[in-house]
């Protein structure tokens, strides 16, 4: 008898980390597990590779008084992933429940009101699965009540889609592409980078793949600076390992990071990989050396310099960058969350 999970997430855009997750945890489904998606909005970028796999994929909106009570219904583990996702998932009454706690941070724990209501939400979850350490000593310093709850998988990547080769320094006479990949909100730090360009020599390009609310106003800061010739704004790409490959060096600059994915995936393209000092992303790049204050674009550049213009400096990056990125792998990330569903149907996790 197979085991069925239905995974409850806003949307399914290309341009969120949240989104590649699922997409991750479900292609494809193991032996003997059957699985289902609702999302919240109508948003899916990720429909016909879901259809290919079987996976059958509703949107919340669209569905019936009936259909919900039915979905809601049908499986035996619910994963509910970002807010307020995470609160439709308790509606689903005694069925178990998996939740992923994507973020060192977020704003709900800013408001004093929705204590209660996170008191209850982590509470009814039998499962909140953190994505670092440092990610679950944040949830435990804002509710430890639930400690028994909690417990660290790391986000993994698909290894096999990236060369792991240690990349050479580029050449003198030639641009040198510094690259980025996120969407444009308010949790990513992308005027740090675009301000650290403006401080690097001409032949220093920067390039941003993603989309969002902010890039206007990101556009209009290249102009401020006088960089509209130097950076680029890809949108949202398909293939980023192909972006990645492109690229000399990758910067994940971030203001607050549960994980930083993207920044597993440039260490896997070879790229010597800079980030900002924060909760979660530090942690994930594990050695202070190619780590920067938050929104200090100066240290930023002197750093990328220090990288990039020095033969040994660059290949002793690259070298760590595709030791490091093995850490994280996709098989790992995957049979922990099977087994976390399966211990739940079994009553060995409670």
């Amino acid at each position: 008898m197979s085991v069925k999970v239905l995974h409850i997430i806003n949307d399914l855009s290309r341009n969120g980390g949240a989104q590649r997750f699922v997409i991750d945890l479900v292609s494809p489904p193991p032996q003997g597990y059957d699985i289902r998606v609702i999302t919240l909005e109508d948003t899916n970028d990720f429909c016909e590779e879901l259809e290919a796999l079987g996976v059958r994929c509703d949107v919340w909106e669209h569905l019936s008084w009936k259909e919900k009570w039915q979905a809601l219904r049908w499986p035996d583990v619910i994963h509910g992933h970002l807010f307020p996702s995470i609160y439709l998932a308790l509606a689903a009454f005694g069925k178990k429940r998996v939740q992923t706690e994507h973020a060192t941070h977020n704003r709900r724990r800013d408001h004093v009101w929705m204590k209660p209501l996170e008191l209850f939400l982590y509470w009814r979850y039998h499962v909140t699965v953190c994505i670092t350490e440092q990610v679950k000593d944040a949830l435990e310093d804002f509710l430890p009540q639930y400690k028994k709850h909690y417990r660290v998988i790391f986000n993994g990547v698909d290894l096999t889609k990236y060369p792991l080769n240690v990349k050479s320094q580029p050449a003198p006479d030639q641009p040198l592409r510094i690259g980025m990949v996120g969407r444009f909100h308010a949790y990513k730090d992308h005027p740090t980078v675009i301000r650290a360009l403006a401080e690097l020599p001409e032949h220093y390009e920067l390039h941003f793949a993603g989309d969002g609310d902010r890039r206007d106003e990101y556009m209009a800061l290249v102009k401020e600076l006088g960089l509209e010739n130097r950076v680029i704004f890809h949108g949202v790409l398909t293939d980023i390992p192909a972006f990645l490959d492109s690229l000399d060096l990758y910067v994940q600059s971030s203001s607050v990071e549960g994980f930083g994915l993207a920044a597993v995936e440039g260490m896997a393209a070879g790229l010597p990989v800079l980030a900002s000092n924060v909760p979660g992303l530090s942690e994930v790049m594990g050695d202070e050396r190619y780590l920067f204050e938050l929104g200090n674009a100066h240290a930023l550049a002197s750093a990328i310099q220090r990288l990039c213009e020095d033969d040994s400096t660059y290949q002793i990056a690259s070298e760590y960058a595709v030791s490091r990125c093995q850490v994280f792998t996709l098989d790992a990330f995957r049979t922990h969350y099977y087994q976390t569903y399966q211990g739940l149907v079994d009553g060995t996790v409670s």
